[in-house]
């Protein structure tokens, strides 16, 4: 106990020994608006410390090398920023790539799904067929396809994209999904 007592006694004595150059230079209203009276012994040593420093100009000092590292890493990320660019400008896709890039330009933007009816009644086919919608617009079956169920008369369909550019064609009532591309789109 008698070596804390003594130690902080020895730090009382080296904050009395520095604060008073500083503290007898502003006045009591100042020290207590800064909040000086509120420090512990140890902060006041900081604090003291820390303007004796910037008295003897080593702190502009440390703060303009600071300066000068934040800059060079300025110019650094800047580089590399440049050099991943040209790096992404310079890379060829592969032929996966170069596909979905096609397809993608070929799409439109706004594609999205179309739903309308079917122009007229429809039977059993086996083939290949055309379907003529009620907007007036014609898509041709790319693959051959059965439909063997009832006739039905003018049923809802609806157009979706798929994957790689596949257009699908669906006939919810009879069951009826088919790939197909556009002959006419009005």
């Amino acid at each position: 106990m008698r070596k804390i007592t003594m130690g902080l006694g020895a730090l009382v004595l080296a904050v009395t020994a520095l604060a008073q150059d500083f503290t007898q230079s502003v006045t009591a209203e100042e020290q207590a608006a800064a909040g000086l009276g509120k420090l512990t012994p140890a902060e006041l040593v900081k604090l003291l410390s820390l303007v004796e420093r910037y008295k003897t100009g080593e702190v502009t000092v440390v703060r303009a090398q600071a300066e000068q590292k934040v800059a060079a890493a300025e110019v650094r990320v800047k580089q590399a920023e440049a050099k991943t660019t040209a790096a992404e400008a310079k890379k060829e896709p592969g032929w996966i790539g170069a596909l979905l890039t096609l397809q993608k330009a070929e799409a439109k933007p706004d594609a999205a799904v179309v739903t309308t009816r079917l122009a007229g009644r429809l039977v059993s086919f086996s083939g290949r067929r055309d379907f003529t919608l009620e907007n007036g617009q014609v898509w041709r079956m790319i693959e051959p396809d059965i439909y063997a169920g009832p006739a039905l008369e003018n049923p809802e369909v609806t157009i979706r994209p798929g994957l790689l550019g596949v257009i699908w064609l669906r006939i919810r009532e009879g069951g009826v999904r088919v790939k197909v591309k556009p002959i006419k789109l009005e």
